[in-house]
C-alpha cells in the first residue's frame, strides 16, 4: 500500500533545528469568513453497552456528564438528565474533578454479560461567529487557577524539543495572543492532514501525528494542545457528542454544507485573558464552532476527556449508539469573504480585527509536492486501485431521490475499472441504482464516461447495517479505460427506491471540495453544493503494466 512517509527527526543541540518532513500534498482549502449565530435544540439518547463471555469481572466506568455553561462564543443549557444502568452497579459515586468535570465512577464486581448505561437529556446550544476584537499580550502571564491547563502528558507534552520549536518559530515577534492563536491553527490546517485511516486513530499522540503529519481529530487536538503549552497558553481539549443536521452556507457561486455525525466529538479550547475559552474544531471551524455540539468534559488531552472504562479479567465488547431527535435548528450566518490556501478542509472562521502573519516559518525539508487522493492501492492488493474504505465513524447521507451525489478520486497511472463498491443502506424499494464515472472539469463533475450495471432494488436487503458494501460492475464490452489523472463518481438511481450512502466524517482525502451533489428536483446540473465530508468508496480494476 502506497503511504505518505512519516517524519523522522533527531534532536539537534543548536541553535538550529531541521524537521524532515513527509512528501506535502497540494490540496484546495476553502476559508469562509462568515458573521453571525446559530441555535439548536436538541434531546439526546446515549446507549453504551459492554457484552462480555464468561468469566469476565471487575468492570469500571468513568461517565461525564454535560452540565449547562457558557464559555466565550459557545453556550449550552442542560435540564431534564435521566440516567438508567442495567444491571445497577456494585459501586457507584459521583465526583468532579480538577478541570471542573461532573461525572459518575461506576463498577461492576461480579460476573455479567451484558452491562447497558443510557443517558437521555434535553440542550439548547447557542454559538456565535462574531468577529474577534483582543488584545490580550503575548506571553502571557497565567495565575495560579490556569496552570492545570498548562499540564504535560504523555498524548500531549508540553516540553517536546521540536513542538517547542515550531510554536517559537511561529510566534517570533508577535505580541498579540490572537495572532499567534490564529497562525498557529492555520499552520496545523496546511501541514497536518486530516485522516480517518485505521492506523492513525490508533496513534492520536502529538508526536506521532506530527511524524506522519496525518491525525484524526483528536490527535490533531493533542497537538495543538502541545503546542500552545509549550508557548505558556493555556488550552483543554473537549470532549462531547454531535449530531447529524446539514448547515448551509451559501457563496455567490457554490453552497457549502457542514455536517457532523451522530457519535464522540473531540475539538479544543484556547484561553485568553479578554474573550474567555474560545473553540478552535479541527473538522473546520476557528474562533468558533457549531451549535450542533454538546460538551460534556474537557482535559490535558483527549484521553483524559473521554469517558473511560477498563476491566481486570476477560475482554468486553463495547458497542454505543447516539439517537437526537432535534427540536429545532437555525443558522443566521452571512459570508463576508471567501479565500484558498493548501490544505485539505473546508474551514469556518470569524474575522480576527487586524490579524498578523507570522514571519518565520518553522525550517521543514518538504521535498517535492505531491497530490494523493484517497490511499492509492498496490497492484498486488486484490485489484484496488484506490479506496477511502473507513465506516467506522460516519454520517449516513441520503443520496437518492432529490440529490445527485459525486466523490472525485484521482489516479497516478492508467488502469482498467472493473468495478466500483460503496457501502449503502436500503430504507425503501422499487427502482434501480447504478454508478456514473465522470471526467474532472475544473474540479467538477464534466461528462459521463460510462456506466456500471445496475442493482434491481428488491435485491437488496433493508438495513443491511452489518455488510453494507455493494458491488456495482462494469461490462465487458465498455471502454473503461481510465489514464493518470482525476475522476468522479456518482450514485443515480430510479422510481422511488431510497437509500442512504456512508460518508467519513470530514474532508479526510483529497482537496475539500471534491465532494459535491446537484439538485434533481430543481433540475440543476449544476454541481455547486459542496459538503465538508467525504464519501466511502473502493475501485477495482487491473493496471496497464500488469
Amino acid at each position: 500500500m502506497k503511504r505518505i512517509r512519516g517524519l523522522v527527526y533527531t534532536y539537534i543541540f543548536t541553535c538550529v533545528a531541521v524537521l524532515f518532513l513527509s512528501a506535502a500534498q497540494t490540496l484546495r482549502a476553502e476559508i469562509i469568513t462568515v458573521h453571525g449565530e446559530m441555535e439548536s435544540a436538541v434531546t439526546a439518547y446515549l446507549t453504551r453497552r459492554f457484552s462480555s463471555y464468561s468469566n469476565t469481572k471487575n468492570l469500571t466506568y468513568r461517565m461525564f456528564l454535560p452540565a449547562s455553561q457558557s464559555e466565550g462564543l459557545h453556550t449550552q443549557t442542560i435540564d431534564r438528565v435521566r440516567k438508567n444502568f442495567t444491571p445497577y452497579p456494585t459501586d457507584i459515586k459521583e465526583f468532579t474533578d480538577e478541570y471542573g468535570n461532573s461525572g459518575i465512577q461506576m463498577a461492576w464486581n461480579k460476573e455479567i454479560h451484558v452491562i447497558q448505561t443510557d443517558l437521555q437529556f434535553s440542550a439548547r446550544i447557542y454559538a456565535n461567529f462574531y468577529r474577534v476584537d483582543s488584545n490580550s499580550t503575548f506571553p502571557l502571564a497565567v495565575d495560579e487557577r490556569l496552570k492545570p491547563f498548562l499540564l504535560s502528558t504523555d498524548l500531549s507534552p508540553a516540553n517536546d524539543f521540536m513542538i517547542n520549536y515550531i510554536g517559537r518559530s511561529i510566534s517570533y515577534g508577535l505580541k498579540r495572543e490572537v495572532d499567534v492563536v490564529k497562525n498557529i491553527l492555520d499552520w496545523l490546517d496546511e501541514n497536518i492532514e486530516l485522516s480517518n485511516d485505521a492506523f492513525v486513530k490508533k496513534n492520536h499522540g502529538a508526536l506521532s501525528v506530527l511524524r506522519m503529519r496525518r491525525g484524526d481529530e483528536r490527535g490533531l487536538c493533542n497537538l495543538a494542545a502541545s503546542i500552545f503549552k509549550g508557548l505558556g497558553i493555556p488550552v483543554r481539549v473537549v470532549y462531547g457528542i454531535s449530531f447529524q443536521q446539514e448547515i448551509p452556507i451559501s457563496t455567490e457561486g457554490d453552497t457549502y454544507f457542514y455536517e457532523y455525525p451522530n457519535d464522540e466529538k473531540f475539538w479544543l479550547e484556547v484561553f485568553f485573558p479578554d474573550l474567555g475559552w474560545i473553540p478552535y474544531d479541527p473538522i473546520g471551524a476557528h474562533f468558533g464552532t457549531v451549535s450542533h455540539v454538546v460538551k460534556f468534559s474537557v482535559g490535558p488531552d483527549s484521553d483524559y476527556a473521554s469517558d473511560h472504562w477498563e476491566i481486570e479479567v476477560g475482554d468486553v465488547i463495547e458497542l454505543k449508539e447516539f439517537i437526537f431527535d432535534i427540536r429545532s435548528d437555525s443558522t443566521n450566518l452571512e459570508v463576508q469573504d471567501l479565500d484558498t490556501r493548501n490544505a485539505n478542509r473546508i474551514i469556518m472562521s470569524p474575522f480576527i480585527e487586524g490579524f498578523t502573519v507570522y514571519t518565520k516559518e518553522p525550517e521543514l525539508d518538504v521535498g517535492e509536492s505531491e497530490e494523493i487522493d484517497a490511499v492509492v492501492e498496490s497492484a498486488e492488493d486484490d485489484g484496488m486501485i484506490v479506496q477511502n474504505s473507513d465506516i467506522s465513524r460516519r454520517l449516513d447521507v441520503v443520496a437518492t431521490q432529490k440529490r445527485v451525489y459525486a466523490q472525485r478520486f484521482t489516479v497516478d497511472e492508467s488502469f482498467t475499472l472493473t468495478q466500483i463498491q460503496i457501502p449503502l443502506i436500503k430504507f425503501a424499494d422499487e427502482g434501480r441504482i447504478w454508478l456514473e464515472v465522470y471526467t474532472d472539469e475544473d474540479g467538477k463533475p464534466g461528462s459521463v464516461l460510462f456506466k456500471t450495471y445496475s442493482i434491481h432494488s428488491p435485491r437488496v436487503r433493508f438495513m443491511m447495517t452489518d455488510n453494507p458494501w455493494l458491488s456495482f460492475p462494469v461490462g465487458r464490452k465498455t471502454d473503461s479505460l481510465l489514464g493518470e489523472g482525476s475522476y468522479w463518481i456518482a450514485l443515480r438511481s430510479s422510481g422511488s427506491t431510497i437509500f442512504n450512502w456512508y460518508a467519513s466524517c470530514g474532508n479526510v482525502i483529497g482537496p475539500a471540495n471534491d465532494t459535491r451533489f446537484r439538485d434533481v428536483g430543481l433540475k440543476n446540473t449544476y454541481w455547486n453544493n459542496i459538503m465538508n465530508f467525504d464519501l466511502t468508496f473502493q475501485v477495482f480494476g487491473s493496471r496497464e503494466n500488469n
